[in-house]
């Protein structure tokens, strides 16, 4: 296996994982330098046990990979002004990171495990999206995760790391945000054409007759 390899095995591939896909964006050389620097404060960790250096070294990586000189431009689809604050407006949180309730698989009750999930990513990939229904008030100890495109042990740890519900209820708590009753998940590894033409616009109007007004949208 070569670098280049390795490094684009964290997306879509063997090694597939949410905190370090970066690296299949990145050049050679920055990656290399990325992973050595990690890989040193790792080293410091195990003198000082304090590991605050390396997550540090991979939040700098992280953002050296995602952020560009260029601004995304959209013409394909209409721009929408709010016309009111988000205190005012009812939201839904809407989530591609694959969660869904504990007890309340989309799959049925013998769907794959994460494991399982990495090695059916074409499956995933022509099959039509299946919408999560969470309660407002679903704690995160009530949630998990699966997804064929990402390692999803992080969000099964921590679902508010692609599902924040719980960091929406405090901002609703101090009056910040007005929540819907309900809010959704989904895989965004699905099969893009019938998610854009047959199930969003389903969506849509679902989200339409509960009255939400906007939505909070998170990918992976």
């Amino acid at each position: 296996m070569t670098f280049e390899q390795f490094r684009k095995a964290f997306y879509y591939g063997r090694f597939a994982d949410m905190q370090f896909k970066f690296l299949a964006g990145m050049d050679d050389d920055p990656a290399a330098e990325a992973v050595a620097e990690v890989l040193a404060r790792l080293g410091e960790a195990f003198d000082t046990g304090d590991l605050t250096p390396v997550r540090d070294a991979v939040y700098r990586a992280q953002v050296a990979a995602y952020v560009g000189d260029d601004t995304p431009e959209v013409d394909d689809a209409p721009f929408t002004a709010m016309t009111s604050s988000l205190a005012e407006t009812r939201l839904a949180l809407v989530s591609a990171g694959g969660v869904f309730r504990i007890g309340d698989d989309p799959m049925g009750p013998d769907g794959p495990t994460q494991h399982e999930s990495l090695k059916l990513i074409k499956d995933f990939l022509r099959s039509s999206p299946t919408l999560s229904l969470i309660p407002k008030e679903t704690p995160d100890s009530a949630l998990t995760a699966r997804h064929p495109g990402y390692d999803a042990l992080t969000p099964q740890r921590d679902p508010g790391t692609v599902f924040p519900l719980a960091v929406l209820r405090e901002l609703e708590a101090e009056n910040t945000v007005r929540l819907a009753d309900q809010h959704y998940a989904f895989t965004g590894a699905t099969s893009q054409v019938r998610l854009r033409e047959q199930v969003a616009p389903q969506w849509a109007q679902r989200l339409l007759a509960d009255g939400v007004e906007a939505c909070l949208l998170v990918a992976t």
